[in-house]
């Protein structure tokens, strides 16, 4: 059976802390709650009552 020796590289190193930090903001990003459209303001404004009797 062959034996297969793996000499990793310093910019293998390199790409895998790249793809980890960018997997770590996607898991920030993702675990953030769902932005609301209106940002809290009213998305109307209701009539204003007119006055009875008149």
């Amino acid at each position: 059976m062959r034996k297969f020796i793996y000499f990793p590289l310093k910019i293998d190193a390199e790409n895998t802390e790249r793809v980890h930090e960018g997997l770590r903001q996607a898991l920030e990003l993702l675990r953030q709650t769902t932005p609301d459209t209106f940002l809290g303001r009213k998305s109307y404004e209701p009539y204003p009552k007119e006055a009875e009797g008149d």
